[in-house]
């Protein structure tokens, strides 16, 4: 996935943390098998990997011994998110040329195409009762939010703006949409409205914030700070932006927060021992434990809703 274009690649993915000196003691178990790793998943993960030569999505469960390649595809599938009720995953692929939306159920059979057009699109993700998605068309020099059906029917433009409009995600009570912009320089956090009405930037201050993510409980939003290379942190803040708070310190970058649903745990992309591994942690910074071990590129983790496995 193209997070940005030209002079804006480096500032997603270079994102670390203003002045938090909070250390949180790290569990780090280098050496141990993927097998050995997994007793520390609280549910399945769904998250994409470029260990078998491209990008593939796997689902990673509890107790077992390895992740399963869901999609076996020749061409680039990524950026998968979890439909609330761990239903279904809507993800991008470039198998036909163009990166699209694809929706599958979670054990990666009945694979859609939902979208078709000359745009590449990005960042897609459910609305909480699963009948709509947001997602990002790229039209070269800006991005835009847009939102349809979970059949990919009747497609809307919620912004229209000249920069970059990222990463939305839609509220747990359906009303709001909360994303990142470029628009004023600096990538800042907004919300708006589900008609993309009342767009309101709710954070306002040095480094970019990227990644913003919805709690399950609507109460908090998770997101990666940059002030610096190369350096990222995982933060939380209220709504209204209030009471920021960094949950990780550790080196290299802490991206991609996501949260599982019962709240009580964030996952997250990290590169702290010089690859990016996905790591779990309590949804107050405390108990970071390694998930992956492997040489490839982990990342893009979301947690899957054990109701329905």
């Amino acid at each position: 996935m193209k997070y940005l274009k030209i002079n804006f690649f480096i500032l997603v993915f270079l994102f670390s943390s203003c002045s938090k000196d909070k250390k949180i003691p790290i569990d780090e178990p280098n050496k141990l098998l993927e097998a050995e790793l997994s007793k520390n998943l609280k549910f399945p993960i769904v998250f994409y990997s470029d260990r078998v030569g491209n990008k593939e999505i796997y689902i990673f469960k509890p107790n077992i011994n390895t992740p399963d390649n869901l999609t076996n595809h020749s061409s680039d599938d990524l950026c998968p998110a979890v439909s609330i009720d761990g239903q279904y995953i809507v993800f991008l692929s470039n198998r036909t040329g163009v990166q699209e939306i694809y929706k599958m159920k979670i054990d990666g059979t009945e694979v859609q195409q939902l979208t078709n057009s000359g745009e590449q699109k990005e960042h897609p993700h459910f609305s909480p009762d699963g009948e709509k998605i947001v997602f990002i068309k790229d039209f070269s020099q800006r991005t835009e939010i847009w939102i349809m059906n979970a059949d990919g029917s009747e497609q809307q433009m919620l912004t229209n703006n000249n920069t970059r409009d990222e990463r939305p995600n839609i509220s747990p009570d359906g009303s709001k949409i909360l994303f990142m912009s470029l628009r004023h320089g600096n990538y800042e956090i907004y919300l708006m409205n589900i008609d993309g009405s009342n767009q309101t930037r709710i954070t306002n201050s040095s480094g970019h914030k990227v990644f913003p993510i919805w709690s399950p409980d609507g109460e908090k939003i998770a997101y990666a700070l940059n002030t610096g290379f190369p350096v990222a942190d995982i933060h939380l803040i209220n709504p209204d932006g209030t009471n920021d708070i960094a949950l990780t310190s550790a080196a290299g970058r802490d991206e991609n927060p996501s949260w599982s649903p019962d709240g009580e745990y964030i996952i997250f992309q990290s590169e702290r021992n010089g690859n990016f591994e996905l790591y779990q942690m309590n949804s107050d910074g405390t108990n970071q434990q390694r998930i992956t071990n492997n040489s490839a590129w982990d990342g893009w983790p979301s947690y899957v809703n054990l109701t329905n496995q």
